[in-house]
C-alpha cells in the first residue's frame, strides 16, 4: 500500500501490476480497497497496472471529523487528486456498489480522463426521493441495524466469499477489519449523499463505453433496480449478469470479473450511445 498526500486528506491506495492498460477501483459504502484484492491479482500483471482506492475513512486513508465531510462528490474530488498526482491520463474506472455513484460522479466530472467505465452492482446515479425528515429517519435506522448487525458478527456489507477459492483469507480478514472500522459518520454523510445524488440526465450523454454488470442474487441492490440504474445510462451500455452471484462478485469470483474487465478493455468499442 502507498499513502498520497491530498489537499483534505491522506489517501492510501494499493497499486497492482505494471502494463500499459490503466484501471482504477473505487469501493462502495462500508468496504475497503482490499474488496479488489483477487481482482487485481487475476489481472495479468505485465499487461495491466490497476489502482485501488480506500476512501475516506476507509482503512488507513485519514476520516475527517464531520459527516459532511464524507460525500460522493468529495470521494470523486479525492480520486482526481489521486490520479492527478499519478500522472494518469486515460484510464478505465471501476465501482461498486456506491462506488458505482462514486466512479459516475467522477465520469460526468472528467469525461476526458475515463477511457471506459464498469460498474459493478452499483448503486443508482440517480439516488432515492426522500424527505429531509424521511432521510434522516432512514438514516437513523441503517445505523442501529448496523450496530446490531455487528453485536451478532455480521454487518458485512454483502461480502461473503465463504464458497470462493480465489480470494486470499488474510486479505479477506482485512477486508472484515476495515467494513468493522468503518466510522458512523462516513456511513450516514455517505449514503446521505448518496441518497441525494441526481445524475441521470448527465450519465445519459457519457462519451465513453459504459459496461454495468452484477449477480442476481444480489439482495443489496436487486437486479431490478441495477436495471433501472442501466437504462439512465446511454444507449448501447453492456450489461453482464453472473447466475447465483451476490452482490460482490469482485470477492465470491473475482477472477471472472477480471476475465470480464479484460474483454472490455481489450475488445474494439464504439463509444456509448454508438449504434
Amino acid at each position: 500500500m502507498t499513502i498520497a498526500r491530498l489537499s483534505e486528506v491522506s489517501l492510501e491506495y494499493f497499486e497492482q501490476g505494471e502494463g500499459p492498460n490503466v484501471v482504477v477501483f473505487v469501493h462502495g459504502y462500508q468496504a475497503s480497497a482490499r474488496v479488489w484484492h483477487g481482482v487485481q491479482q487475476a489481472l495479468p500483471a505485465q499487461q495491466y497496472r490497476s489502482i485501488a482506492i480506500n476512501n475516506r475513512g476507509a482503512g488507513a486513508t485519514e476520516a475527517p471529523p464531520n459527516e459532511s465531510d464524507f460525500t460522493i462528490q468529495k470521494f470523486a474530488a479525492d480520486a482526481f487528486e489521486l490520479v492527478s498526482q499519478l500522472g494518469l491520463a486515460r484510464f478505465t474506472l471501476v465501482g461498486h456498489s456506491m462506488g458505482g455513484a462514486t466512479v459516475a460522479q467522477f465520469a460526468v466530472d472528467h469525461p476526458e480522463l475515463v477511457s471506459g467505465l464498469v460498474l459493478l452492482d452499483p448503486a443508482s446515479p440517480n439516488g432515492a426521493a426522500m424527505e429531509p425528515a424521511q432521510l434522516e429517519a432512514f438514516l437513523d435506522q441503517r445505523m442501529v441495524l448496523r450496530r446490531e448487525q455487528q453485536a451478532r458478527g455480521a454487518g458485512n456489507d454483502g461480502i461473503d466469499a465463504r464458497g470462493s477459492t480465489d480470494f486470499d483469507p488474510e486479505q479477506l480478514r482485512l477486508l472484515m477489519q476495515d467494513t468493522a472500522a468503518a466510522p458512523e459518520r462516513r456511513l450516514r454523510g455517505s449514503m446521505r449523499s448518496m441518497m441525494q445524488l441526481r445524475l441521470a440526465d448527465r450519465v445519459k450523454a457519457l462519451p465513453m463505453p459504459v459496461l454495468l454488470a452484477a449477480g442476481d442474487r444480489d439482495a443489496i441492490i436487486p437486479l431490478e433496480n441495477m436495471l433501472a440504474s442501466w437504462a439512465m445510462y446511454p444507449k448501447g451500455t453492456g450489461l453482464h449478469v453472473w447466475h447465483g452471484e451476490g452482490h460482490s462478485p469482485n470477492v465470491d469470483c473475482p477472477r471472472q470479473v477480471a476475465a470480464l474487465l479484460q474483454r472490455f478493455i481489450e475488445s474494439p468499442r464504439k463509444p456509448a450511445g454508438a449504434r
